[in-house]
């Protein structure tokens, strides 16, 4: 049923973004050329590439993802301790909930561009407060895979998870992309659908609280009985006041920081992981936000070109998450006798190597051929999010482990919030200058891997 709902909520945001940025271009051209026709998609209207109508575009969306992440950042780890204590699913729903609403608010200003400024976009981050937005769902599904997967076999479990990710891009982008050549809207209201099942469907997830439970109270020799013994006993006691109930909210967040900061932060290896994580979602988010804006400017291609090219790069990602990867997980176990632990830091070593390569070879690439390779290399290098996620989950106490994943979706916040205008200005920025400076934001990912490379080396088990 997990899997099931991955997918679903997946395919909704592979249809939804390509038509999402489209339609976005061409509100923004009629900003700047008031007798450019509006949806009208057999048109191609070569003004809409022009330097102020990308640069817009760039940090439109830039500015958007900030937002995004800003807003949860509120919220992210009190819905961690609900998660803990009330249950994954209730938190997965929840923050689908507020996803859908801020899509339907995205939804309706593209759909009345004379009514709304297309900046009027960012007002729908306030709906992500519901549950603390899209990272808190990725946050909460790691969890679960926590809860029920042993240490030696979650590597492979959030292989196959970002694997599965890849071959549904691999199937959905030439369907989004065909739709886009069709009609934008097609493809946003199929995507918009889409959405809402996927959120309905997270009610069917089974809870999987219970598990982590009865692993804590068997690893701690607690008897479940006395618990269950407790439980019945508490309908019978006086309800607390609602000042009781703010007072013991109050200390219960109070415990919570402390927690994390005792079981988290005071660990030099879980430190370092954390500096090699952050990073480097900083890169995918880059990589995923921006690369099509770039390839419809760089090589002036239609939207749904680019998007049909981008499969190649999810093809590259698929081959090493079910191939690469597994294979050398299995060379480096049998034959030179690694742990699992000390395995995956070897090749969440190697793969940012590999990544830095390819990401310096985006950035200089200027002809297709070219660039497509770059795409190929970079992603033989995806697993470092993957390895690092595992790593994690290994090294810290397994009642901590909601905690981490909360900690690590409010780190991805935190730096999509800061990096996301930084890396729009970039773009634009690149766009302005031209040549080989269109790639700018990928000399600054270049950057930004050296330091995950970095962090990594330093990692000491």
């Amino acid at each position: 049923m997990c899997v099931l709902f991955l997918f679903i909520v997946e395919v909704s945001q592979y249809i939804l973004n390509p038509p999402m940025e489209q339609i976005m271009e061409d509100v923004i051209c009629r900003r700047y050329h008031p007798d450019h026709a509006i949806a009208m998609p057999q048109l191609h209207d070569n003004r809409c590439k022009d330097t102020e109508v990308q640069k817009t575009l760039a940090m439109v969306r830039s500015w958007s993802t900030s937002l995004d992440m800003l807003l949860p950042l509120f919220v992210q780890i009190s819905f961690g301790v609900v998660a803990d204590k009330y249950g994954r699913r209730l938190v997965i729903f929840l923050s689908l909930f507020g996803c859908f609403l801020e899509q339907a608010w995205i939804t309706t200003v593209l759909f009345f561009p004379d009514t709304f400024s297309i900046w009027s976009i960012l007002y729908g981050s306030i709906f992500l407060l519901i549950g603390g937005g899209s990272q808190m769902v990725v946050a909460m599904i790691s969890t679960i895979v926590a809860d029920v997967v042993p240490v030696s076999e979650r590597t492979g479990a959030f292989y196959l998870i970002y694997a599965m990710n890849l071959l549904i891009s691999i199937v959905v982008n030439p369907i989004a992309a065909f739709l886009l050549s069709i009609d934008p809207w097609l493809a946003m209201w199929i995507g918009n659908t889409v959405l809402t099942i996927g959120m309905l469907s997270s009610a069917l997830i089974p809870e999987t609280l219970k598990f982590r439970q009865a692993a804590d109270n068997k690893r701690r020799g607690q008897d479940g009985s006395s618990t269950a013994q407790q439980e019945t006993l508490l309908p019978s006691k006086k309800l607390p006041s609602a000042r009781e109930l703010a007072q013991r909210a109050w200390f219960s967040a109070k415990n919570d920081v402390s927690h994390v900061w005792r079981f988290i932060f005071t660990s030099k290896t879980v430190v370092l992981l954390l500096l090699a994580y952050g990073p480097f979602y900083l890169i995918k988010l880059t990589f995923v936000l921006d690369i099509l804006q770039y390839m419809t400017r760089r090589f002036n291609w239609e939207w749904s070109t680019a998007t049909y090219i981008n499969t190649v790069s999810s093809l590259a990602g698929v081959f090493t998450l079910l191939v690469l990867l597994p294979i050398s997980s299995s060379i480096l176990s049998k034959r030179f006798r690694f742990d699992s632990i000390s395995r995956d830091l070897f090749l969440a070593r190697a793969s940012i190597v590999v990544f830095i390569a390819g990401s310096l070879l985006t950035a200089l690439a200027g002809v297709p051929w070219l660039f497509i390779c770059a795409m190929v290399i970079t992603n033989i290098g995806v697993g470092v999010s993957s390895l690092c996620r595992a790593l994690l989950n290994a090294v810290v106490e397994p009642h901590t482990v909601a905690t981490l994943n909360t900690t690590m979706s409010t780190m991805e916040t935190l730096v999509g919030f800061l990096g996301a205008p930084v890396m729009g200005w970039l773009l634009s920025r690149g766009m302005e200058l031209g040549g080989v400076w269109m790639g700018l934001p990928y000399l600054a990912t270049t950057l930004l891997g050296v330091g995950v490379m970095t962090a990594l080396v330093f990692v000491r088990l």
